[in-house]
C-alpha cells in the first residue's frame, strides 16, 4: 500500500516537472529571442544614408524591406538610438535640454561584479531619465528592454562600447549581458570565420535572452555577419537589421530589413505610417514585443510592423531622394512663383501698358494660388524631376491655368474651377493612399517622422478657404437665406470629414478650424442679426465638428485612424494636458523659428490693412463673399491656436486669402456695372 503512494506521489511530480518544462512562466515568452543588427557605415565613408547597406540588405532574399524614420523633426543620432528604446518620440526641440546628454561606456557597478558578472550599466543614463521627464509627453527610455524579462544583451565590437547599447539599456541604464565579441574587443572583423563565430555568439544570447542588440563591423563585413545569422536562425525568429544612425545631420530615412514577419517577404509598412516601404524607428520595440508575446506599453506610442506585398528594392533609395528633396525645394518654388507672376504683370504691362495689364493680371495671380494645391501633384507624379522642371511646372502650370480658367468662366465665377478640380485630385488620392500629396512639396514631409500620410498642416487652412472660394463663386449673387447657410456648412462636413478622416487626411485639427470656418460663412449667410443664441453655436463649433469627427472616425477607420491613435486614446486628463501642451510649445517654437516672427507680423499686418481699406472690395456680388473672406481668416487664426505648426496654418491661409483677393480686385470693367451695390445694413 506504501509502495503505491510513493509511485503515486513521484508521478505526480515528474507531471509537475514536465509541465514545468512546457509551460512557461507568466509574463514568460514561448518565442525565439529577437535579435537587432545595427549596420554601421565604414570608417572610411562620409555618414549619411549608404546605398551600399539597402543593397546589402536586398541581396538577403528573406528579408522584407522598407525605410524608417529615425526621428522626429531634426536628426540626432544619439536621439534615433533613444527613440528606439523607448518605442515612442517627440520632437528634440521640446526636451529641455534638446540636446542629449552623453553616456557611457557600459561598467560594472558596486555589487553587480559579484551577482551577475554579465550585466553592465551605461553610466550617466539618469541624466537621459531626467531629460526625458521634462517632454510634454510619457516617455520612458529603456522601456522596450524594461518590459522584456531578463532584460537584453549587446554584443559590440567592445564590451564598454556606449551608444549602440542604447538600444539594450533598460530603465535603470542596466543591458543584461554585455560579453567580449568573438575575436576579442577591437576585432575588425574582416575573416569569414570570425563572421561564422560572432552569428553563432549572437544566436547564442539569443536562447537566453530575448533580444539581443548587436552590432556589426561596418560595411560589407557586417552585411557578411548579417547574412550568417539569417542563415543560423530559427523558422520565426525575428531579424531586424538597420543602418546604424550616422554621425551626420541628414533627412532621418534609413534602410532596415526584417526576417521572421510573415512566410513571404515583401515591403515593411505600418499603422504609424500607412505607407508601403516606410516604417518609424519608434516601431521597432513594438515589433519586438508582439513577437515575443509580451504586452506592448501603453506609453508606446509605435504600431507593430508589417510585411506586405512584393518586395522591391529598387524603389528605396528613389522614394528616399524625392522625400529628401521636398524639404530644400518648398520655399524656393514659391519664391520663383512670386518671381514669374512679377515677370508677367512687367511684360503686360510692357505690351498692353499698365491700364490695360493690371486687372488682368491680378486675376491671373490670384487664380494660380488657387491652382497651386492642384499643379503640386503633377511633379509627384512624374517621380522626382530636377529642381528647374520642378519650379517650371508649378510656376508656368498655375499661371496658366489661371489665365484658362479665367478666360473661359465670368468674373467671379472662376475659383470654381480650382476648387473643384484641387479638392477632388487631393481626395482621390488620399482615397488611393495619399500617394501624391505625400511626395509633393506641400505634402505632410514624412522623412521627418511628424506625419508619414494625408494632408499636413501646410495645406489644411489653405484648402478650407479653397472651399470656401468654390462655394462662393457658386452661390456668387445670391441672397442671404437658411438655404444658402445651409450648403456651406454641408460643404464644409464634406471636407472635415475628408480632411480629418484616418483613413484620408488623417488631421485631427482640421475639424477645429473647417468647423470654425464653416461656421461663421454659414452663420453670416443667415437672415438677421448676430443673437446671443448665434455667438454660442459659432464658439462651440470647434467642439461639436471634433464630436463629429471622432463618430466618422470610429466609423470608417476600425480604430487605427489618426485621430483614434492620438485622441481617443487619451484616457486621463493627464494624458489630454500632455497633448495640448506639446501641442502649444511646438505652436510656439515655430513662431520664434527662422524667419517666421517677421512672416507672421507680415501677414498680421495684411489682415489689418485688408480689414481698415475693405471698401476697395465693394460692391460684392452678394454676401457670401465677405463671408467666404472672413471665415478663412478665422479658419487660418483657429488653425495657429490648435495646430502644432501655429503660425504657419494663418501664414498659409493669408496667402490663400490674398490670392482670392487679388482675384476679385481685379475686377473687369464690364463686370462693375453689372454688380449690385451691397444693400445696406439695418
Amino acid at each position: 500500500m506504501i509502495d503505491r503512494y510513493v509511485v503515486a506521489i513521484f508521478a505526480a511530480i515528474a507531471t509537475l516537472a514536465t509541465l514545468a518544462l512546457i509551460v512557461p512562466a507568466a509574463g514568460a515568452s514561448t518565442r525565439d529571442g529577437a535579435i537587432l543588427v545595427l549596420l554601421p557605415q565604414p570608417e572610411e565613408a562620409w555618414p549619411k544614408y549608404d546605398e551600399d547597406i539597402t543593397d546589402g540588405l536586398a541581396s538577403i532574399p528573406s528579408l522584407s524591406l522598407g525605410l524608417f524614420s529615425a526621428t522626429q523633426g531634426s536628426y540626432v543620432r544619439e536621439q534615433a538610438l533613444l527613440d528606439i528604446s523607448q518605442g515612442t518620440r517627440v520632437s528634440r526641440s521640446t526636451y529641455s535640454p534638446t540636446y542629449v546628454p552623453s553616456v557611457g561606456p557600459l561598467v560594472v557597478v558596486g555589487e553587480e561584479a559579484v551577482s551577475t558578472p554579465t550585466g553592465r550599466y551605461l553610466l550617466d543614463w539618469q541624466r537621459v531619465i531626467d531629460r526625458a521627464e521634462s517632454a510634454p509627453q510619457t516617455i520612458e527610455p529603456g522601456l522596450l528592454a524594461e518590459s522584456i524579462p531578463g532584460g537584453a544583451a549587446f554584443l559590440g565590437d567592445s564590451a564598454g562600447a556606449a551608444e549602440e547599447a542604447i538600444p539594450a539599456t533598460d530603465r535603470s541604464g542596466r543591458v543584461a549581458a554585455a560579453p567580449v565579441p568573438a575575436g576579442g574587443p577591437g576585432s575588425s572583423g574582416v575573416r569569414s570565420g570570425l563572421s561564422l563565430q560572432r552569428a553563432r555568439q549572437v544566436q547564442t544570447l539569443a536562447a537566453k535572452y530575448g533580444l539581443v542588440v548587436f552590432s556589426a563591423s561596418p560595411g560589407r563585413q557586417g552585411i557578411g555577419e548579417l547574412r550568417r545569422i539569417v542563415a543560423l536562425a530559427a523558422p520565426d525568429q525575428l531579424v531586424i537589421a538597420v543602418q546604424t544612425p550616422p554621425e551626420a545631420a541628414i533627412l532621418p530615412l534609413l534602410p532596415i530589413g526584417i526576417a521572421g514577419l510573415s512566410d513571404k517577404p515583401g515591403e515593411l509598412t505600418s499603422d504609424t505610417t500607412n505607407l508601403p516601404g516606410l516604417v518609424a524607428g519608434i516601431d521597432i520595440a513594438p515589433t519586438v514585443l508582439e513577437y515575443l508575446d509580451l504586452d506592448v506599453p501603453e506609453e508606446m506610442k509605435g504600431q507593430a510592423m508589417r510585411s506586405e506585398g512584393d518586395r522591391d528594392p529598387a524603389a528605396l533609395t528613389p522614394f528616399r531622394e524625392r522625400l529628401d528633396e521636398l524639404g530644400p525645394r518648398r520655399n524656393p518654388a514659391l519664391a520663383m512663383f512670386g518671381l514669374a507672376w512679377l515677370s508677367l504683370f512687367l511684360a503686360a504691362g510692357a505690351i498692353f501698358g499698365l491700364n490695360r495689364a493690371r486687372f488682368p493680371v491680378r486675376r491671373i495671380g490670384g487664380l494660380a494660388i488657387l491652382w497651386i494645391p492642384t499643379v503640386i501633384l503633377i511633379p509627384a507624379a512624374l517621380g522626382n524631376p530636377t529642381r528647374e522642371v520642378e519650379f517650371l511646372i508649378i510656376a508656368v502650370g498655375s499661371l496658366g491655368l489661371g489665365w484658362l480658367t479665367d478666360r473661359l468662366l465670368p468674373w467671379p465665377r472662376a475659383p470654381l474651377a480650382p476648387a473643384i478640380v484641387g479638392l477632388g485630385a487631393i481626395s482621390v488620392d488620399l482615397a488611393l493612399g495619399s500617394h501624391l500629396i505625400t511626395r509633393s512639396i506641400l505634402g505632410p514631409n514624412p522623412g521627418y517622422g511628424s506625419r508619414f500620410y494625408g494632408v499636413g498642416n501646410e495645406l489644411k487652412s489653405g484648402l478650407m478657404v479653397l472651399l470656401l472660394a468654390g462655394v462662393a463663386a457658386a452661390l456668387t449673387g445670391q441672397p442671404k437665406s437658411r438655404r444658402n447657410a445651409l450648403t456651406v456648412l454641408v460643404c464644409g462636413l464634406i471636407l472635415g470629414a475628408i480632411l480629418g478622416s484616418g483613413r484620408l487626411g488623417a488631421g485631427v485639427g482640421a475639424a477645429f478650424i473647417v468647423a470654425g470656418a464653416s461656421a461663421v460663412a454659414a452663420m453670416m449667410m443667415l437672415p438677421g442679426r448676430m443673437s446671443g443664441k448665434r455667438i454660442a453655436i459659432l464658439v462651440a463649433s470647434p467642439l461639436i465638428g471634433l464630436a463629429l469627427l471622432i463618430g466618422f472616425d470610429a466609423l470608417t477607420a476600425d480604430g487605427q485612424g489618426h485621430l483614434s491613435n492620438s485622441v481617443l486614446t487619451l484616457d486621463s486628463p493627464a494624458a489630454f494636458l500632455e497633448t495640448v501642451e506639446r501641442r502649444l510649445t511646438l505652436a510656439w517654437q515655430q513662431l520664434w523659428r527662422d524667419a517666421m516672427p517677421v512672416i507672421t507680423l507680415t501677414c498680421l499686418l495684411a489682415i489689418a490693412f485688408a480689414f481698415r481699406n475693405r471698401t476697395m472690395f465693394e460692391p460684392f456680388d452678394g454676401p457670401i463673399w465677405p463671408a467666404a473672406l472672413i471665415g478663412g481668416l478665422v479658419g487660418g487664426l483657429v488653425g495657429s491656436l490648435t495646430e502644432d505648426s501655429g503660425p504657419l496654418l494663418l501664414v498659409v491661409a493669408t496667402v490663400t486669402l490674398a490670392g482670392l483677393c487679388a482675384y476679385l480686385l481685379g475686377r473687369p470693367a464690364e463686370a462693375a456695372s453689372t454688380v449690385p451695390a451691397d444693400p445696406p445694413s439695418r
